[in-house]
């Protein structure tokens, strides 16, 4: 490979690491072999630009993924629906694949079981399809994984881990790694769980993956809070915390604060536990992260009632029925 294609390979990288929710945007714009469309430095002299088509469809996502971060799933849904219907009357085949994956992971978020069935049949069409680069199949058997896990289906979340792995072990390597690791947590299989996590820590750092260096972190900082090694657990977080501030993720930083709170509470340290979920709630309600707030605003609940403080549990509660309240009017 020359060092030409592999700047662009690593520029591409770094703009898909966002997150799957953001990944079909800038793969419409930046695909691995530059193949839409061609960047000056990815590849040569000639510049081509976009048609009105592709920027509809790049439009209806990135408003999808502007939906997704607010939590308004229905909103980010339709965008999404209309993003693959312009993609389809131009037989974009990655920008399918993309959009199909993206539903699933919106279905994921949903939550219902038949929600997930359907998450399932995206995935395998988009998997399935013919002329699709390895690293969106990779995606696709990432996702499909990420569900059998949910699912409890220890042994095909095992499988689609591996799939996955086995087309792309590059940039994204990591992150296959992480979620392995999730897969033995769920096992309560907790040293196996942290070599692994270990593993994807030192491949992220490598390839300076920094969001799923966070998520390593964050990971290994679960495992050492269930094995009761509290200090290296809240280390860990606070890695994590850093990494978070650092990218601007919103929704990273209210998840750490919220780890940090758990682990406070594992140890007794109600007041702090308060404090912590206190901080993930105001990051999560400036955020316009509706369910992280409601999140926040249950284990807040939860903190104040186990050190006996009923009334701000309470309290606490019909906040959370507010807001939600809220959301569907």
């Amino acid at each position: 490979m020359s060092r030409q294609n592999l700047k662009c390979k690593v520029q591409n990288a770094k703009l898909r690491n966002f997150s799957i929710l953001h990944f079909q945007f800038l793969i419409l714009l930046f695909t691995i072999n530059c193949s839409l469309f061609t960047v000056a430095g990815c590849g040569g002299a000639q510049t081509q630009t976009l048609s009105a088509v592709n920027l509809r469809a790049i439009e209806y996502n990135q408003n999808a993924a502007k939906a997704m971060e607010k939590g308004d799933y229905e909103k980010a849904l339709a965008y999404y629906m209309e993003a693959l219907k312009i993609n389809r009357s131009i037989e974009n085949t990655e920008g399918i694949a993309i959009n199909l994956i993206n539903i699933a992971v919106l279905y994921q978020k949903k939550g219902n079981p038949s929600n997930a069935h359907d998450a399932h049949e995206f995935l395998d069409i988009a998997f399935s399809m013919p002329d699709l680069s390895n690293d969106i199949r990779s995606d696709a058997a990432y996702e499909k994984a990420r569900i059998y896990l949910k699912e409890k289906n220890i042994a095909k979340a095992k499988e689609w881990v591996n799939n996955s792995l086995s087309l792309n072990k590059e940039l994204f390597e990591g992150s296959r790694w992480n979620l392995m690791g999730r897969v033995y947590f769920a096992e309560g299989k907790y040293d196996e769980a942290l070599t692994m996590a270990n593993t994807a820590l030192k491949l992220n750092i490598e390839n300076k993956q920094r969001g799923e260096e966070a998520n390593s972190l964050r990971l290994m900082a679960e495992i050492n809070a269930q094995k009761g090694i509290y200090s290296e657990s809240k280390a860990h977080y606070i890695k994590a915390l850093e990494i978070d501030k650092e990218l601007g993720n919103s929704k990273k930083i209210a998840m750490t604060l919220r780890g940090i709170g758990m682990l406070s509470l594992k140890q007794g340290h109600f007041q702090d536990a308060v404090i912590f979920y206190m901080r993930a709630y105001d990051v999560s309600s400036n955020s316009g992260d509706t369910e992280g707030t409601s999140e926040a605003l249950d284990f807040m609940s939860d903190a104040y009632r186990k050190s006996g403080d009923e009334k701000k549990a309470e309290e606490m509660m019909k906040k959370k029925a507010d807001i939600e309240k809220e959301k569907k009017e």
